[in-house]
């Protein structure tokens, strides 16, 4: 929306009175001037909770011709007598307002959308000649970096991750590991886990502590309302911007946020080291310790330890976790998938099969039935209840459907042939 400004008139001399009494009669019509654009904006989310509506804005990274024209339309000369600045109230400094002189001069420039603390602000465009405070303005929206994904739907699913941090799901991805490393943050400092969800899906990325999380490029053009490799994901829009993101940000072999074939999954992987070092940077937590896990656990107890590991001291683990986690700690276990099923046994090899949860207590050991039962976090269910909101669902689904079989009881065999270790994070 263009202000006019009535210090900044076009004056120009009419015979509009005609010469009702024999004498011509010159009277000046002074018309007010407007800033235009000359570039089309660009399409994006339309944030209004939906999910699907779209409106245009400009874009980070890209340049609008705009100019200072009559308010009919009609065109100026390109002096340089026009000055120009941008004042917008900026998110990243609790709300300060921010103005940038530009260097461009003239009745027309191309404005570069170069500063990424633009995204998701108004800005306030002004044209001005001798007195700064004398402008014309034209206000327009920047898009979010993730400029398809509904802000209001970011903030909602949020605030319910900051309540409930057992929402955080997966879906269908890779992304283990970003979720418990994200669970544990939230318990940690839920505003931390706030700032760097709004962060990334603002600006595209996120300093927290000196430490950048910023993804591949290619995330930020995904429309998760059009885009199929998106929605067979099946993730809620906050948890792929922060978890794919995030993984993104860490990963040396090209991870782009989907997952369409077995070398995308193996790009998600979450190994030991880097999870434990997450879990300082992005977690917050000043304490972490690996306990029996490393790079090629899942290798080399699956190839050499099968026939020979001693199930009794695999279950002292399970009382040193529960000891741990009744002391206030944080505990992520590596394991292989088939223990939350209760189904024991060894794959050579299997690393696609590793799999990380965080244990949340309640271990009850039964002798005569070789069983033992405790409560996880893990693909978005509630440790305490065993429901969870499916992808896209209002209510939640019946206990039923879980497929965690450890909070009623798995066997020792289940639990001792799919432990691979545990990370350890405390203040």
């Amino acid at each position: 929306m263009t202000t006019p400004n009535n210090a900044d008139l076009e004056c120009k001399q009419t015979d509009s009175l005609g010469a009702a009494n024999g004498k011509d009669k010159i009277k000046p019509i002074c018309m007010p001037k407007k800033i235009q654009f000359l570039t089309e904006l660009d399409k994006g989310s339309g944030n209004d909770g939906s999910g699907s509506s779209t409106s245009t804005a400009m874009l980070y990274d890209h340049r609008y011709n705009i100019e200072v024209c009559l308010f009919n339309g009609e065109k100026l000369p390109n002096s340089e007598d026009y000055k120009w600045a941008i004042e917008y109230i900026s998110p990243s400094l609790q709300g300060k307002k921010i103005r940038h002189e530009l260097k461009q001069q003239g009745a027309r420039i191309g404005l570069e959308i170069d500063d990424i603390d633009y995204c998701g602000c108004e800005l306030s465009i002004q044209a001005y000649t001798d007195a700064p405070e004398k402008f014309i303005e034209l206000k327009q929206l920047v898009h979010h970096r993730f400029y398809w994904v509904d802000k209001k739907r970011i903030d909602k699913q949020i605030q319910e991750r900051k309540s409930e941090p057992w929402r955080i799901d997966q879906g269908r991805s890779s992304l283990c590991g970003m979720a418990a490393l994200y669970y544990v943050t939230i318990k940690n400092s839920a505003d931390r886990y706030q700032k760097i969800a709004q962060d990334l899906h603002r600006m595209g990325e996120c300093t927290i502590d000196g430490f950048r999380i910023k993804p591949s490029g290619k995330m930020y053009e995904i429309d998760p309302a059009n885009h199929g490799g998106y929605k067979r994901m099946e993730m809620w829009e906050v948890d792929w911007i922060v978890l794919a993101g995030t993984r993104s940000s860490e990963s040396n072999l090209g991870y782009h946020g989907l997952e369409s074939g077995s070398w995308d999954q193996f790009a998600a992987i979450n190994w030991p080291g880097m999870m434990e070092d997450l879990v300082k940077k992005i977690g917050g937590y000043k304490q972490t310790k690996a306990v029996d896990v490393d790079l090629l656990t899942p290798l080399t107890q699956n190839a050499f330890l099968s026939n020979s590991r001693d199930p009794a001291k695999d279950l002292v683990k399970l009382d040193e976790m529960e000891k741990s986690h009744r002391e206030g700690k944080q505990i992520l276990m590596m394991i292989d998938m088939d223990m939350l099923l209760d189904t024991p046994g060894y794959k050579l090899g299997d690393i696609a099969q590793s799999h990380w949860i965080v244990y949340e207590g309640g271990m009850v050991k039964d002798a005569s039935k070789q069983s033992v039962k405790f409560k996880v976090y893990s693909w978005g269910y509630d440790p305490s209840t065993g429901t969870k909101y499916e992808f896209n669902q209002v209510s939640l689904t019946s206990k039923k459907r879980n497929p965690i079989k450890t909070s009623d009881g798995i066997l020792f065999p289940s639990f001792t042939s799919n432990h691979y270790g545990h990370i350890e994070a405390y203040n």
